[in-house]
């Protein structure tokens, strides 16, 4: 009697962790965790996709916003918590340019399993009205004839857009000296009021005030023109410049050992949302460019940039604050 009891309990407990396992993702509510403050880029971008998979799923994606060390504490939380898909990271590259830069608290590549590629935005090249070049080229020849006379801003050290102006450096076989702001908009204000005559910035923050006179766009550190806006050239259009890419992209990471099912269950989801017409305004509203690909695609770039990155950071000798 004892042991068919313990047989029955036995069977039990085995039909319930079947039950469980067999059902359907998500059955309750999922985190996107943001690491920047609400209306950064990826916080934009989560609060864009949110609905559409709620309308796709019948759960709540809950936004929640995790912020501090430039984006390694939200992507740190996302790496320790549990591999189910309930939990996710809305990233940007700062989770390949903090670690190229410095020490971060997780490993990119085996902490997180990548699950979509959601899109991008540009960083702009641009120079106050008064400057004299306008385009890269011009840029670059008054450069040469001056070494070390002009300074670039970025919005940080270790930012995409250091890295994009040291990268432009190396290219170019320029001096520019760089100053780097704590934040985006300290940058702008001091590239409107000419005391850092050029930015590289992004282009959310920039095409406003070329819109207004207030700075020129000389190009877009993006491999190709962007959709948004076909008439801003790119850098890698310029001779010496060929496949220049210093875009900032956004995706969604998973903590390492998720099931693949629910990756790709998520990857689709992500993928369906970002054909809707809606969602597409909205985010071109925001100047981003959307892109897709496949987890194991998107976990390609992660490691490509990672490298490309790294190495620009020892070759320029950049050091994290």
């Amino acid at each position: 009697m004892r042991i068919a009891a313990r047989t029955a309990l036995a069977l039990v407990a085995v039909f319930a962790s079947t039950a469980a396992l067999g059902q359907a993702f998500p059955s309750h509510p999922v985190k996107l965790i943001s690491p920047f403050p609400p209306g950064g880029g990826s916080d934009v971008v989560a609060r864009i996709l949110a609905p559409k998979l709620l309308e796709a799923t019948g759960q709540q994606f809950v936004v929640e916003n995790r912020t501090g060390a430039a984006g390694n504490v939200g992507a740190d939380y996302v790496a320790k918590s549990p591999p189910d898909g309930y939990t996710l990271l809305v990233a940007n590259n700062t989770v390949v340019t903090n670690p190229a830069v410095a020490k971060a608290p997780f490993d990119v590549v085996k902490d997180f399993t990548p699950v979509a590629l959601i899109g991008s935005t540009a960083v702009a090249l641009a120079v106050h009205p008064a400057f004299p070049a306008k385009s890269v080229d011009e840029l670059v020849k008054l450069a040469r004839e001056n070494p070390g006379k002009y300074s670039y801003s970025s919005c940080g050290n270790g930012t995409a857009m250091h890295l994009a102006g040291e990268l432009f450096k190396q290219l170019a076989k320029v001096d520019i000296v760089h100053i780097a702001y704590r934040g985006c908009g300290p940058a702008i204000v001091d590239g409107v009021g000419g005391q850092v005559p050029i930015l590289f910035n992004t282009i959310t923050n920039t095409a406003p005030q070329a819109k207004g006179g207030k700075l020129r766009i000389l190009a877009l550190a993006s491999p190709t023109r962007s959709p948004v806006d076909k008439a801003l050239p790119v850098i890698a259009e310029s001779a010496g410049f060929e496949g220049f890419d210093a875009d900032i992209w956004f995706g969604l990471l998973a903590p390492a050992g998720t099931p693949p099912d629910v990756v790709q269950k998520l990857n689709a989801e992500i993928g369906r949302a970002l054909g809707s017409q809606e969602v597409q305004d909205r985010l071109a509203a925001q100047l981003f460019a959307i892109q897709t690909a496949t987890p194991a695609a998107f976990g390609d770039l992660i490691k490509r940039d990672l490298a490309r990155w790294s190495k620009l950071v020892k070759e320029a000798g950049i050091k994290g604050d």
